[in-house]
């Protein structure tokens, strides 16, 4: 006769009893959705543009101004556009780690990257990594791509 850990039993019993809230549900389905022209506007300095990785539409899903502290960018989600201002981290010439929320505490984003060099003659700078995005208790993690151009250089 084999023994059973009731513990264990308990815990996957009471797993398949959980039934979503319409609140979950939300979460988990929300979209990261494309920005629209004119999008960001009011940023200035280097401006860093990122899409989903393997676009090649020109769609962006997030554009931020690249300050060390208090950067500000912005996101649309379920199509509505979010401001959002970074709260941690920093950059330096070859990868960024930084953290942004919207002025409600309810959507956070972290951005991971590694910085490419430009082309010669060029001020633009392509990017790789991932978008954690987090809206309401639901998260996605997004590979990315983009690029940084320091558009107010001289």
């Amino acid at each position: 006769m084999t023994k059973t850990v009731w513990p264990v039993v308990l815990l996957v019993a009471l797993a398949g009893c959980h039934q979503a809230t319409p609140e979950e549900k939300a979460a988990a389905a929300f979209t990261v959705s494309p920005l629209k022209p004119g999008d960001g506007a009011d940023l200035t300095g280097c401006i860093t543009k990122i899409a989903r990785a393997g676009t090649t539409d020109g769609s962006r899903i997030l554009i931020e101004d690249s300050l060390q502290g208090g950067a500000n960018g912005y996101i649309r989600i379920n199509n509505q556009l979010t401001k959002i201002t970074m709260t941690s981290g920093g950059s330096d010439s070859i990868h960024s780690v930084r953290s942004f929320v919207d002025a409600a505490n309810k959507l956070s984003v972290v951005e991971s990257y590694d910085i490419g060099e430009a082309k010669t003659g060029q001020t633009v700078r392509p990017l790789t990594g991932q978008l954690i995005v987090t809206w309401k208790g639901g998260t996605q993690t997004i590979a990315i791509g983009g690029a940084r151009n320091c558009i107010d250089a001289p």
